[in-house]
């Protein structure tokens, strides 16, 4: 009887272990593929390295637009991108004075223009983005140009003072090295997001 249970015993301790593990995977599955639930704008604001373009945003009005359903794929300017950005252009966009504080209203259609520049619709990862030299149609109506530069995908103005809903021919234009992208797919719950390193303008 002791030879017959010894085998048993074992049997089931090893069964069970396989049940165990077997129970296991799909719960380690399930958690990898959880969908994200918070949305652009939710995300940017919990990420320190978007605080200036999502102040960007807040100024134009345009927060709720980054909450919508619609998949977009946000080109978002790190903090560290602004320091090489005219500061009285970005002052007359955002109707402040060179210490921040309130100066004049908000020139909230330039704003927009420049905020839509960096959001391209539809949900866009990294490896869609890789290859050969591309425009996308971005939600302001100009194009920005794709290429590939050490490994990094860059991101350019291909015609700075000719596309339509760029700055007009007022001087506003502002030519640019290419933006790398340098925080890439960070995804939320209506579309990705791709921290660059440049502010694109329009």
């Amino acid at each position: 009887m002791i030879e017959t249970r010894l085998p048993r015993r074992g049997f089931l301790t090893i069964g069970s272990m396989v049940a165990a593990g077997t129970l296991a995977a799909p719960a380690i599955l399930r958690a990898q593929t959880v969908p994200p639930t918070r949305t652009l704008a939710d995300t940017m604001a919990g990420d320190t390295r978007f605080s200036r373009f999502l102040d960007l945003i807040t100024r134009a009005g345009m927060v709720e637009n980054f909450r919508a359903a619609q998949p977009m794929t946000v080109f978002a300017p790190i903090d560290a991108a602004f320091q090489g950005a005219p500061a009285n252009l970005l002052q007359q966009l955002t109707g402040t004075n060179s210490a921040g504080g309130s100066q004049e209203s908000v020139d909230r259609q330039r704003l927009a223009a420049l905020i839509n520049y960096h959001v391209v619709p539809g949900a866009f990862r990294s490896t869609e983005l890789t290859g050969a030299e591309r425009r996308l149609t971005t939600r302001n109506g100009a194009d920005i140009a794709l290429a590939m530069a050490n490994g990094a995908v860059t991101l350019r103005n291909p015609a700075p003072g000719q596309q339509v809903a760029g700055f007009g021919a007022a001087g506003m234009n502002v030519a640019a090295q290419p933006a790398r992208v340098v925080a890439a797919d960070i995804v939320a719950s209506n579309g990705v997001i791709h921290g660059i390193d440049q502010v694109i303008w329009p």
